[in-house]
């Protein structure tokens, strides 16, 4: 294996866990109630990690939790904050937006 192959895998592995922790649908819930209950009618799942995760596993099964619990969501595109002295070539990703 080559350390580019081994350095994706990685990546690949920290991003899978970090999407199957914040995309949890019990924890999501847990959230929706708890908005809910101060009044809001929407939850974004905030990332604290710059990751594209729509695509995971774990993002596909939350939006069919969420479709048969009947709740819109929408991937809404959140820009990161640039750094002046190493400017990032990915100005956005997208993080999920969930209403009721």
């Amino acid at each position: 294996m080559r350390r580019s192959e081994g350095n994706f895998l990685m990546a690949t592995n920290v991003r899978t866990k970090y999407a199957n922790q914040i995309f949890n649908p019990a924890t999501v819930a847990a959230a929706i109630d708890a908005e809910a209950f101060k009044g809001y009618r929407q939850y974004r799942i905030v990332q604290e990690l710059p990751f594209d995760l729509s695509d995971t596993d774990a993002a596909k099964e939350l939006e069919v939790w969420l479709d048969q619990e009947q709740f819109h969501y929408i991937w809404r595109p959140t820009f990161i904050q640039m750094d002046p002295p190493r400017p990032s070539v990915i100005t956005e990703y997208p993080e999920l937006v969930i209403s009721w």
